[in-house]
């Protein structure tokens, strides 16, 4: 007869496993920010699907949602999670690869998402931590290199940058506190493995669909370069694709795809905010409200979730956006740099499933891998300069251009239409 653990090796357990998932999600955060289009790379059919951003990007969802599928051992997701860490410390150390980084933040969310199944407050965790890394990418790169201006670092030799330090520090972290939590936390998921083909039909949608929208926008780039210039509008295509596999997945699961839709178009009106990246102590201030917001909001939604609040918050960031023009531009970036996260954080958080029923993890997967899978603008207006793509349109107008208009109005439909659609979703069986 087995005797239950006692309370305190019981509470060690759980915060080993869940330091392992904060780690792990903040890792998979870090390494799914791809570089996007890669716009000197090969501009064939093959060459953009590996050597742009939209080809590791589609691997990466489809394997994170796979693993959140099929895989429940324990065993077996905390070997992948250490092989994926060593595989992104490595790379980046001694043969830095976009397409092996991005794959292996893939696989660290899946595997992170399964483990935390079942119970609510590691799901908000996980969601946190994975926000948390895809906000503060470029504050960790400008902490990498603080000398060295990010649109000249593709121009030097890896001697000349010298070698990452956060990323790699943090993928042995990642290492030792998965490894550490597998040794005393060895039970199995109850939930059953998905063999459900809308989920697969789903995944694919989504992952293939951002991938053809990166091949669309990398060649038609490329017949810029002669001289002529143009807009891009079909970005707007990602939003029926995206309803389309919301209400594939069987269930309440397309919620959390309508969540992550809602956080992808918001993060395409989101301003950045420039510092002085030789001085660390800003772009580590950076990342402090970053985190700050991310974990209230998340907090938030654990207490208090509402859907309906976190689509209307969202709606809001999205407007400010016309907001382009001094002194009333600062509210754009307090809403950029504030209110986004911890809306973004609120609003997953508020949509997983408050019920004890043991729900699979395969949504939160895709609904967290959205922001990630599309690496293409909505709306932007390109043109080229003398060796580089300029994807922005100056003008001398006080009043917002059309471009302007339409990318923030499209954004703001979007989440509205999310936010219905979360309301007709909420009505469906749980399985269905």
């Amino acid at each position: 007869m087995r005797h239950p653990a006692p309370i305190g090796l019981a509470v060690h357990n759980s915060g080993m496993s869940s330091l392992a998932i904060v780690l792990s999600g903040l890792l998979a955060g870090l390494l799914s920010q791809s570089d996007g289009v890669d716009i000197f790379g090969d501009t064939s059919v093959g060459g953009v699907v590996f050597s742009s951003g939209g080809g590791g990007v589609a691997v990466a969802v489809i394997l994170a949602s796979g693993l959140a599928m099929l895989v429940r051992r324990r065993s077996i997701l905390a070997g992948l999670s250490i092989a994926a860490a060593i595989c992104a410390g490595v790379t980046a150390l001694m043969m830095p690869s976009d397409l092996a980084e991005v794959v292996a933040g893939g696989v660290l969310l899946g595997c992170t998402a399964v483990r935390a199944s079942g119970v609510r407050v590691r799901q908000a965790l996980s969601i946190g931590s994975l926000l948390v890394g895809l906000l503060s990418a470029g504050a960790v790169e400008a902490l990498q290199h603080p000398s060295i201006p990010r649109r000249y670092a593709d121009y030097l030799t890896e001697s000349d940058i010298g070698p990452p330090v956060v990323v790699p520090v943090l993928c042995v972290l990642v290492v030792i506190a998965v490894a550490s939590a597998a040794r005393v936390d060895r039970s199995d998921d109850h939930v059953p493995p998905e063999r459900s083909i809308r989920t697969v039909g789903a995944i694919l949608l989504i992952s293939i669909g951002g991938l053809l929208l990166n091949m669309l926008f990398v060649q038609m780039l490329f017949r810029a370069e002669d001289g002529f210039g143009g807009s891009w509008y079909f970005g707007l295509v990602v939003v029926p694709v995206l309803f389309a596999a919301a209400a594939l997945l069987p269930g309440r699961g397309g919620i959390l795809v309508l969540a992550g839709t809602a956080v992808l178009l918001t993060s395409t009106t989101t301003a950045g905010v420039g510092v002085d990246v030789s001085d660390g102590i800003w772009v580590l201030g950076l990342v402090a409200i970053t985190a700050v917001a991310v974990t209230v909001g998340a907090a938030l939604g654990l207490r208090w979730g509402r859907p309906i609040v976190g689509f209307a918050t969202l709606a809001v960031v999205c407007t400010t956006a016309l907001f382009e023009r001094s002194p009333w531009d600062n509210v754009h970036y307090a809403a950029s740099l504030v209110i986004f996260p911890a809306a973004a954080a609120y609003l997953y958080v508020a949509c997983t499933p408050a019920t004890t029923t043991p729900s699979t993890p395969t949504p939160l997967t895709i609904g967290l891998a959205v922001p990630v899978a599309i690496t293409v603008p909505m709306v932007v207006t390109y043109g080229w300069t003398a060796y580089t793509p300029l994807t922005s349109a100056l003008h001398n107008s006080t009043w917002p251009s059309m471009e302007l208009w339409l990318s923030t109005g499209a954004a703001v439909a979007t989440v509205v239409l999310a936010g219905v659609g979360t309301r007709f979703l909420g009505r469906r069986p749980l399985v269905n």
